[in-house]
């Protein structure tokens, strides 16, 4: 029994330290935080001690964290230098480090502006105020900022505003505080741009990743009521189509299973014989119509471009609640 006792002592150790190992050589964001003290010469931090761990309340169950840990990697000092500063390295480092920077800053509208040296001017959010959570909170409907209110068909047959509210938890909002604006470096990213919450590895990291919130909420919104919300509802409570702001559906479903979803509709294998339309193209193993399997015929030709497509599936995730456990 003894012998049996410390067999086992020995394989438990071996594979903690296997995992000790492989854990410290996926997780890029040792040679991330040392780029970072290279580029900020005045930054002094140890990289081995993930640095922000947002101080609201529901940033925590019990004594766990359950939120992101972003800026280990992206402003590791934003405790030193504050969130002004680590909002001007968030644009800038952005675009300098992202090989598909332009392209994406093209396809999410986000504003930015090269300079002869290169570099980069652009913005970024310091504090969650007041007139910021008025226009995109969850507690009051968005209508500024390119985000028109969308008249729909309410219960009484009538047209009305859509009901739609932002994406910025209430838990943020100024007035719940006091009226004192919060800063980035206390709100965390993740209440935004949501992602995978707790990675660290820069792949899954940025799985599910809303890269511009303010406009996939304004332009997803456009696209939303121009094509889906006949059948999956005015505020995603679902009607012919199932509801999309189903919390069950949210946190078990990925941002592929949507894309693909909204690309191929009916024609792919996990939406056969449903009535979703396919806005993209046509699923290649799909083969022909068959009138005892579909409801309808594919769209012969793509209605909405792939990067419409994105939009659609991050404008759908801003109904995800943060208040789920991730």
């Amino acid at each position: 029994m003894r012998r049996l006792f410390f067999i086992l002592s020995a394989v438990t150790v071996l594979v903690i330290g296997v995992a000790a190992a492989k854990d410290s050589h996926d997780r890029n964001y040792l040679n991330i935080q040392d780029q970072y003290k290279a580029d900020y010469h005045t930054s002094d931090f140890d990289t081995k001690i993930q640095q922000l761990f947002p101080s609201f309340a529901l940033a925590r169950q019990g004594d766990t964290f359950r939120t992101e840990r972003c800026i280990s990697c992206h402003v590791p000092d934003i405790g030193v230098v504050g969130p002004q500063v680590a909002a001007k390295r968030l644009a800038q480092d952005f675009f300098k480090y992202e090989p598909d920077a332009d392209q994406i800053a093209k396809d999410y509208g986000l504003a930015s502006k090269r300079n002869a040296d290169g570099s980069v001017t652009t913005a970024h959010p310091t504090l969650i105020t007041q007139d910021l959570y008025n226009r995109y909170g969850a507690d009051s409907v968005a209508t500024t900022d390119g985000f028109h209110p969308y008249l729909v068909q309410g219960d009484n047959g009538k047209s009305q505003p859509a009901q739609l509210n932002g994406f910025i938890p209430s838990f943020l909002s100024p007035a719940a505080s006091g009226g004192k604006p919060t800063g980035i470096d206390n709100a965390g990213c993740i209440s935004c741009h949501n992602g995978s919450r707790l990675a660290l590895d820069e792949n899954s990291a940025h799985k599910n990743l809303i890269i511009n919130p303010e406009y996939s909420f304004t332009a997803g919104a456009s696209l939303y009521y121009q094509y889906c919300a006949s059948c999956h509802g005015n505020v995603g409570e679902g009607k012919i189509g199932p509801p999309l702001s189903n919390q069950d559906r949210l946190g078990f479903f990925n941002e592929d299973y949507y894309y693909r979803c909204i690309e191929y509709g009916m024609t792919d294998f996990e939406h056969y014989g449903s009535v979703m339309p396919n806005w993209g193209s046509i699923a290649s193993d799909w083969g022909s119509f068959e009138s005892s399997r579909d409801k309808q015929r594919p769209n012969p030709s793509r209605v909405l471009s792939e990067p419409q497509i994105h939009l659609l599936v991050q404008f759908v995730r801003h109904w995800e609640s943060y208040q789920t456990l991730p």
